[in-house]
């Protein structure tokens, strides 16, 4: 149930976010431009390895990991004040994604975005996807502990004890499928786009 309401977020908001930019850019035709400026400046600043490479794989895997396992991040773990912050990321990702996608099929046709993104995507938007619902089952978890010891009740150890392995394996399986997705990024994507 966590999974599937996870990604339906996503799906609502990815969708939004894709209608939203098109409808803008198309109103509004020089921010499209304004866009690409920023986009082509932020690019010359940023230090991305190679393709091909091990550092690409590397910079890949260790940013979209970062997303959770960094120390600043790990407070979308803290109970009762993670969930919102957790909102914010699945609204910040399906957004960026959606205008991303539009700026490079603006830019660059419609194929170029879906093969840019789908062969790695495929892979890497599940990660997220569990590893959101790992955070989410964490918090769920934990809250009951706790509104049931606050509540003076017995806490039911093997209900606790399936949360607790449950979020394990979804946090390993995100952080196996994050590698995969990385390397296809790094080795299948730029080879798709010609790079």
């Amino acid at each position: 149930m966590i999974v599937k309401s996870i990604t339906l977020s996503f799906v609502v908001l990815l969708a939004a976010s894709i209608i939203v930019t098109v409808i803008i850019f198309n109103a509004v035709p020089e921010l499209t431009e304004n866009l690409n400026q920023f986009t082509e400046t932020a690019l010359g600043f940023s230090d991305i390895p190679s393709p091909y490479s091990g550092s690409l794989y590397s910079f890949i895997f260790f940013n979209n990991i970062g997303h959770f396992w960094n120390p600043i991040r790990m407070i979308v773990w803290i109970p009762f004040l993670g969930p919102f912050l957790l909102g914010l990321e699945v609204l910040l990702n399906s957004g960026i994604i959606g205008i991303v996608a539009v700026m490079v099929g603006a830019r660059n046709g419609v194929v170029y975005p879906i093969i840019g993104l789908v062969p790695h995507g495929i892979i890497e938007i599940p990660a997220f996807l569990f590893q959101l619902s790992a955070i989410v089952l964490w918090q769920v978890t934990l809250s009951e502990a706790i509104l049931t010891k606050l509540k003076g009740r017995t806490l039911e150890k093997s209900k606790f004890k399936v949360g607790i392995q449950d979020t394990a394996i979804f946090a390993i399986t995100s952080i196996i499928l994050m590698g995969i997705a990385a390397l296809i990024e790094t080795f299948v994507t730029p080879y798709l786009l010609g790079i």
